[in-house]
């Protein structure tokens, strides 16, 4: 639990109903030189375990541009030791279907980024993209049942660890980057980074699905405190609108 206290302005006289007491519960905190791998087991590999056992599940990297999270999900490119979460998930999914041989698995990876709030995949292969906006466009749909659908979005098998980084980098060089005054390579686009598990038992007829959504969000911050304008501000604008 955190909290703290911020006394109230005199200058705004007598009649000031400005809160003072702030209080914030989280499940977790991790220090400032928590390291890459201490981050993956604290908040990865609960969620990794499930995924094996056919239970879906989804984390987020949320905060202000600047604070980590793109190295937070991706990592590094100087340090091994620097991997990320996406990286490190991939690895130790490939780890454990290697050790279950009671099951056969296959692994599809799909790559999408929500950019003005309009949804492209990242891995579509039959464009040549020279561009974010030669991307086909991903929309969102709602079946008779109430399921959510992606409409447009590529789904690709991974049979190694080596074919799902590939996907990762491949990407990765598509995402849409901007400098601005408080990042100089500020992601400006939501990425959902989708890793889905599929098991039949050997000798059976048992079909078991799973997903682990792996979400690195663009950064948010109150649009006063940036000093952009022009078309980052459009795209500031839509970063809060798509949360």
């Amino acid at each position: 639990k955190v909290d703290f206290n911020i006394p109230r302005s005199a200058e705004s006289g007598y009649v000031n109903n400005q809160r003072e007491h702030y209080e914030y519960k989280f499940n977790g905190l991790l220090p400032p030189d928590a390291n890459q791998d201490e981050v993956f087991e604290r908040v990865a590999r609960k969620a990794l375990d499930g995924v094996m056992e056919g239970i879906n599940g989804t984390i987020f990297a949320y905060g202000q541009t600047g604070s980590g999270k793109t190295f937070t999900m991706t990592g590094g490119v100087e340090k091994y030791t620097d991997r990320g979460i996406i990286p490190r998930a991939i690895s130790n999914i490939f780890s454990e279907v290697a050790k279950k041989t009671d099951s056969q698995y296959s692994v599809h990876i799909s790559y999408m980024e929500i950019y003005n709030d309009i949804g492209y995949d990242l891995l579509d292969p039959s464009h040549d993209a020279k561009q974010l906006e030669d991307l086909p466009r991903v929309t969102l749909m709602e079946d008779d049942e109430g399921f959510i659908h992606l409409r447009n979005l590529s789904m690709h098998r991974a049979n190694s660890e080596e074919d799902a980084l590939n996907l990762l980098f491949l990407g990765d060089t598509n995402r849409t980057i901007s400098e601005t005054p408080m990042n100089l390579a500020s992601s400006r686009s939501h990425c959902l980074f989708t890793i889905n598990v599929e098991a039949r038992v050997e000798g059976g007829d048992k079909v078991r699905r799973s997903k682990l959504h792996l979400v690195d969000l663009a950064g948010s911050e109150r649009v006063s405190k940036t000093g952009i304008d022009g078309t980052t501000l459009r795209e500031a604008k839509y970063i809060n609108l798509s949360l």
